[in-house]
């Protein structure tokens, strides 16, 4: 793993003690970006998730060995698809990050005393499983891929000796990542984490717009039509809406901010466009109708003056 972009002032550490969101924001948008220039390392970044949330104690064991060991059989169903098929979009990369993002967000929750150690702890752990066994198939039957992300986790999670509501635990968090996401899915602060740590790296405002492009290929490798859809401004936006009240922890780690300029930025160029209303919808539609290079020039020069 390349070493952390922010080795002295790191994510988390820059949240907890009420850093400008933009500026803890940034932080976590550079060391995703270190990372991603890097081999994945699932287990390493998994290790980091789980020292980040809750330091050291005896009797977290179970859980950590849990955390570690589904971790490393995302490694294992990484490595194992032949050259080049790895899902682009749900690789190990992904599932790394996600896996971060967690201890980023239940940590400063932890910190705060609003999620306890041991939630804390299962939240990483199902952050680790929740993509594991993704084969980068679309459609089918809503569910199914997290509901054997969920059987593949409660085995390794019963061969380390966790505890059946602690597998109970991690499966709700990782059903709460369901897409399309139905609010029964997420009731409690850690399934609410689960889908803002699943979505981290796709709100960011460079990494973002990259990881929708690796998200095309993907679809268009499962025979989906009209893949390149989701890599439009759009869409973009239309995701963007997804997290309309971030929780507080990420809204002290950026995610609203972030969420907030990237909408202002589509009003922005369709002020500048002279849409009538200006609204964000119209300044994607028009961003969308241009040449690749000259919307993202217009988006960039809407950003800077949001």
């Amino acid at each position: 793993m390349a070493p952390s972009a922010v080795p002295d002032r790191e994510v988390l550490a820059l949240a907890l003690a009420g850093r400008p969101p933009r500026e803890v924001l940034r932080a976590a948008e550079h060391d995703l970006m270190a990372r991603r220039a890097a081999p994945p390392d699932v287990a390493g970044c998994c290790a980091e998730a789980l020292a980040l949330v809750a330091g050291e104690h005896a009797e977290d064991a179970p859980m950590r060995a849990t955390a570690l060991a589904i971790a490393r059989a995302v490694e294992r169903h990484g490595a194992g698809f032949p050259p080049g098929k790895e899902p682009p979009y749900h690789d190990r990369h992904h599932q790394a990050e996600a896996t971060l993002a967690m201890a980023w967000l239940a940590g400063f929750a932890h910190a705060r005393g609003w999620l306890d150690r041991r939630t804390a702890l299962l939240a990483v752990a199902a952050m680790a499983g929740h993509d594991l066994l993704h084969d980068g198939s679309a459609g089918g039957p809503r569910g199914v891929l997290e509901e054997r992300s969920v059987e593949a986790a409660a085995a390794i999670g019963r061969a380390h000796g966790l505890d059946e509501a602690g597998i109970a635990q991690i499966a709700r968090i990782i059903r709460a990542t369901t897409w399309p996401w139905a609010e029964a899915d997420a009731p409690d602060l850690a399934c609410r984490l689960a889908r803002e740590a699943d979505l981290f790296g796709s709100i960011l405002p460079c990494l973002g717009p990259r990881l929708a492009r690796r998200l095309a290929v993907e679809l268009a490798m499962a025979g989906q039509p009209d893949a390149d859809a989701v890599a439009s401004h759009a869409s973009r936006l239309g995701l963007l809406r997804q997290i309309q009240e971030p929780s507080p922890a990420a809204t002290a780690l950026g995610l609203g901010w972030a969420r907030e300029r990237q909408i202002a930025a589509y009003a922005a160029v369709a002020q500048r466009l002279g849409a009538q209303p200006p609204l964000p919808e119209a300044g994607a539609a028009a961003l969308d109708a241009m040449d690749e290079a000259d919307a993202a020039a217009l988006l960039a020069h809407a950003a800077a003056a949001a």
